[in-house]
């Protein structure tokens, strides 16, 4: 870090590092210039530095996952991110449940589909779901996304009869998917949310908006776009819609 020289012995003689960087040696050299001296770096394989390392390690992720958390629970950070989603992908209102999917091969062979459910801003983990997926090549995400969306969706659609003719639910089951989401997030790029958007439209189900998060670089892509869309890295929205698609 620039500042990291600001002051005297700031930079020690021995820099601790759980693995070497990719250039060890500019970094060694940079950090030298700054201190005015040799500084080595050393992965420890042993003893009080390795113990030390694993404690500074254990320490900074707790401290990252506190910080998460306190952010994701506030309410008024909560609400600014589902306003910079609703603006940034040109929603009619904002996303208070979000759904996401997301497909992984299990042994290859195994194709299965999660379901993850944010409302508020929050994680409903009671509403998680997960889709085994038959028939289909282990690679082909893109039809395993298109079918995933048809069988939650063919299944809202199925509840969504149900409600209307038993309002009071006198039957007794439990409607697992009656509640559409505002937006489903594709975890992926223009191929995996044109067959999620083309799935919607052959049900008839025009009130559920699309997009993909691709890993990479963190694109949004929307239905039927050349271009992503891109929202600032400090971006609260981009920060919800990371959280829920990892």
């Amino acid at each position: 870090r620039p500042a990291a020289g600001s002051q005297p012995g700031a930079i020690p003689r021995e820099v601790v590092v759980p693995a070497m960087p990719p250039e060890s040696r500019a970094v060694g050299e940079w950090l030298a210039e700054r201190s005015g001296g040799p500084v080595t770096l050393r992965v420890p394989q042993r003893g009080d530095k390795k113990a030390l390392l694993e404690t500074v390690s254990r320490n900074a992720a707790e401290s990252l996952a506190l910080h998460k958390m306190r952010r994701a629970s506030d309410l008024t950070t909560r609400s600014r991110a589902m306003h910079e989603i609703q603006e940034a992908l040109g929603l009619d209102e904002a996303p208070l449940r979000i759904e996401s999917y997301d497909v992984s091969n299990l042994q290859g062979t195994h194709v299965v589909a999660s379901m993850v459910v944010f409302e508020d801003g929050l994680a409903r983990k009671s509403e998680y779901r997960r889709f085994a997926i038959r028939g289909l090549d282990g690679t082909d995400d893109v039809a395993a996304i298109r079918e995933v969306i048809t069988r939650r969706f063919r299944r809202y659609l199925e509840e969504q009869a149900e409600a209307e003719s038993d309002p009071e639910n006198l039957n007794g089951e439990r409607r697992k998917f009656a509640y559409p989401p505002n937006l489903a997030v594709i975890d992926g790029g223009p191929a995996q949310v044109a067959a999620a958007a083309r799935a919607l439209t052959e049900l008839g189900v025009v009130d559920v908006s699309v997009c993909g998060l691709a890993k990479r670089l963190e694109e949004v892509w929307l239905p039927g776009e050349d271009s992503p869309v891109i929202m600032p890295r400090t971006s609260e929205g981009l920060y919800l819609l990371q959280r829920v698609r990892d």
